[in-house]
């Protein structure tokens, strides 16, 4: 049947050959010109990947010119104080060394400052084009500025908010196209529409339109006239009212010089391959054909799943026998890969335990059933130690042999065995009747506590543990989840390991989350919800009011207070607390320059945070913000607390030794409460101890307090500190304080945490009466 069809192939063939033969030739004519069309197209779009290419090294070059020069100290310090000669100088000699023809700087404004080009003429209101180059984000922007293209970009003067703008740019003119027409092989031309403005390397007549004349361009060839160009327009970033395009004209001369030579060629070599083609494709028919369709049809089976479909041919040839067993193999692999895969996506790759993800819908499936269940996470206490002193691979061995002891305890019962993450695990324990949910727990624990042998070490774990009761205390897998982490997490912070959730930490739980997310969205906002109050410190000696400490309140949006020491306890959790402590430092230290202003000298305490000393930005920041609003350093003063300097001693007398060395004053918060012992305290860089209240609220009736206050501030005195008594309610103690040499006093009887304006009138008053 084969030898059959084959000879009805070659007899057809032949029949059919003087039909086909005109066909095949226009055939290959359309196909050979459209190839020549696509060749054409694809060197378009090349020279136009090349142009692309010069317009982004261009433009890295302005970016980096215009960065050097806007970061330029000299050059910031002289357009801030409006030195022209230096501006002018300078931007003449920048634009020499990177051969930029425009240079401009131009004010807040946008009112021309300054430029490289004494004769430019430029549009009376700049500022449009300003905002516009602004709008491209840093990148670069074609213009037209007194009939000439630049590509130019525009970056800020900051020094260190915005002072100026500078314009660079280069200019597009004949030379740079016939430059590009080098690179590219393809005639280059620039247009702006609204200017009538055309920089082209082409060699066109003034007076005449680019298209018209391209269009007009035609070569004579076998049956007609035929365009000489074949052009493609390319919108260039440019000005909204001033649309620039870049013009990529391909001279055709010689691609039909070569496609007619081609098609001589093709109308010889079509006729021997047509009869070649005719002579062999009953052979390929046969032999190809068949099996193909077959191997078709297997793999549309693989594609549903079914790796175990065969191919029937009664003589296949060795390659289609090779192709069918790469097929199963394929099929082979496939499989292990999915099983593996689905595996990988479900489970956790270090204790083979299920992930957070996959148990999900485990756990849910429990809700419904009548069964009684206990949630449990657990958290390894300590690992962190374990992988600082014998390393990560002891700590992940550590996890593994917790996992697999789990994996034994819970191998009796139906459970539930979860690795969320690092150190903590989940394990579903079904309820026992003859068991309390506490017996159930312990006994399971009893079973974990054993001593863990790992890499030859004996090491004993402890855990903390969160319970939850279902579906008694939840009655789906987020929630249950959630309360077990706040449980867990209740108990190490707490001196029993077993924590069991109670009714209700939930909601304190969210809500506490929720004041995060509002402090989050004040801060950025800063919309007047976060405002700082400052308490007076009556200097004892003068009588006068020269200090105040910086109070920071919180009214949310629907009118409820927020407790300070409510909200920084959250922030200082949530890490938070480096952005309110530089959202504090902004605003006090504004403030202090609005009184420098008023002609009120005003020194201001401000309090922060072992997170914000160990923050590499925060002094960098406060500089910053010293110099933006030009304050002094000696006008603040920072405060902290004997547990903040603790908590990293090394780290932290680091920090203050380079806050002194800005000349910023320390004082050390709530003395006499903390661990701060004598050795200590003579080390500590600091200028100010600040009483704790607690000393001072009760002074006038306790002998004992007025003991440990006297002798404090003479012991301040000896070592060189200045004492500050904070807590003052009564004339009593204010007097005593008085009496005992304190350096300064604080309290509600002076007065209590006032806005910026109350403050400055209730300044006003005490100094009258003063």
């Amino acid at each position: 049947m084969g030898t059959s069809f084959k000879n009805r192939i070659i007899v057809l063939c032949v029949g059919l050959v003087l039909i086909t033969a005109v066909a095949s030739l226009a055939g290959f004519w359309w196909s050979t010109s459209q190839f020549k069309e696509r060749q054409v197209q694809q060197d378009i779009q090349k020279a136009q990947s090349v142009y692309q290419q010069y317009l982004v090294a261009r433009e890295r070059l302005l970016v980096t010119a215009a960065s050097v020069l806007t970061q330029d100290f000299g050059f910031k310090q002289a357009v801030a104080t409006r030195d022209a000669s230096t501006i002018s100088s300078v931007l003449f000699n920048h634009s020499q060394r990177i051969n930029a023809e425009l240079m401009l700087l131009l004010d807040m404004r946008g009112k021309l400052i300054s430029t490289n080009q004494n004769q430019l003429e430029l549009p009376q209101d700049m500022r449009p084009l300003v905002k516009e180059l602004l709008a491209h984000e840093e990148r670069s922007a074609f213009v037209v500025l007194d009939k000439k293209l630049y590509q130019a970009i525009i970056l800020p003067v900051k020094a260190p908010r915005t002072i100026a703008f500078t314009i660079v740019g280069f200019v597009v003119d004949e030379p740079i196209a016939e430059q590009l027409k080098g690179l590219t092989g393809m005639e280059m031309s620039f247009i702006s529409q609204g200017e009538r403005m055309k920089a082209s390397s082409i060699q066109i007549p003034e007076d005449r339109d680019l298209f018209t004349h391209l269009h007009e361009q035609k070569i004579h060839r076998w049956f007609g006239e035929y365009p000489l160009y074949v052009n493609a327009e390319v919108a260039l970033p440019a000005l909204t009212k001033v649309p620039v395009s870049l013009i990529l004209s391909a001279d055709l001369r010689s691609e039909y010089e070569e496609f007619d030579q081609l098609v001589l060629t093709i109308v010889f070599l079509s006729c021997i391959t047509m009869l070649f083609g005719f002579v062999t494709s009953g052979f390929l028919a046969r032999n190809l054909a068949t099996p193909l369709q077959q191997l078709t049809v297997m793999a549309k089976r693989f594609a549903k799943g079914d790796y175990h479909a065969q191919i029937h041919e009664a003589r296949p040839t060795k390659e289609i026998c090779q192709l069918v067993d790469a097929f199963h193999e394929m099929g082979d692999d496939i499989q292990a890969r999915e099983k593996k895969i689905c595996y990988q996506a479900s489970h956790d790759s270090l204790t083979g335990f299920y992930n957070r993800t996959s148990a999900m819908p485990i756990l849910d499936a429990l809700f419904s059933s009548d069964q009684v269940y206990y949630l449990l996470v657990l958290d390894i206490k300590g690992l962190r130690h374990i992988n600082d002193k014998l390393g990560p691979r002891i700590g992940d061995s550590c996890i593994q042999a917790v996992a697999e002891r789990i994996e034994q305890v819970t191998a009796s019962f139906e459970g539930l065995n979860v690795r969320l993450g690092g150190d903590e695990f989940l394990t579903v324990l079904q309820a026992k009747s003859h068991s309390t949910m506490a017996q159930c727990v312990e006994n399971f624990l009893d079973k974990l506590n054993p001593s863990y042998t790992v890499h030859n070490f004996d090491i004993n774990l402890r855990f903390s543990v969160g319970v939850v009761n279902i579906p008694e205390q939840a009655d789906n897998a987020d929630d249950s989840i959630r309360r077990a982490l706040i449980a867990a997490d209740n108990a190490s912070n707490d001196i029993e390991d077993v924590y069991f959730y109670q009714t209700g930490e939930d909601e304190a739980y969210l809500e506490r989350l929720e004041i995060v997310d509002e402090l989050k969205q004040a801060l950025a906002e800063d919309d007047g919800q976060l405002f700082m109050t400052y308490q007076p410190k009556l200097n004892m000696r003068t009588g006068l009011v020269d200090k105040v400490e910086s109070l920071i309140r919180w009214k949310r949006n629907n009118g409820d207070w927020v407790s300070p020491e409510l909200f920084i306890d959250l922030a200082e959790q949530s890490g938070l607390i480096v952005d309110l402590t530089q959202w504090v430092l902004r605003t006090v230290i504004s403030q202090i320059s609005m009184w420098s202003a008023q002609g009120l000298t005003m020194k201001a305490a401000i309090n922060v945070s072992a997170q914000d000393i160990a923050d590499a930005e925060f002094i960098p920041h406060l500089q910053s913000m010293l110099s933006a609003y030009s304050v002094p350093a000696n006008l603040i003063t920072i405060e902290l607390t004997e547990r903040d300097m603790i908590e990293n001693e090394e780290k932290g007398i680091a920090a203050l030794i380079a806050l002194k060395e800005i000349g910023v004053h320390i004082s050390l918060d709530d003395y006499g409460v903390g661990q701060t012992s004598l050795g200590r305290l003579k080390m500590l860089p600091i200028d100010e101890l600040k009483l704790d209240k607690v000393f001072i609220l009760k002074l006038a009736g306790s002998h004992q307090d007025q003991c440990i206050v006297r002798s404090t501030i003479s012991l301040g005195h000896q070592l060189g500190f200045s004492v500050v008594a904070e807590g003052v309610e009564d004339v009593e103690s204010l007097k005593i304080l008085e009496e005992m040499k304190c350096d300064y006093a604080q309290g509600y009887y002076l007065s209590r945490p006032l806005k910026a304006d109350d403050f400055t009138q209730w300044l006003g008053q005490h100094h009258k009466a003063v």
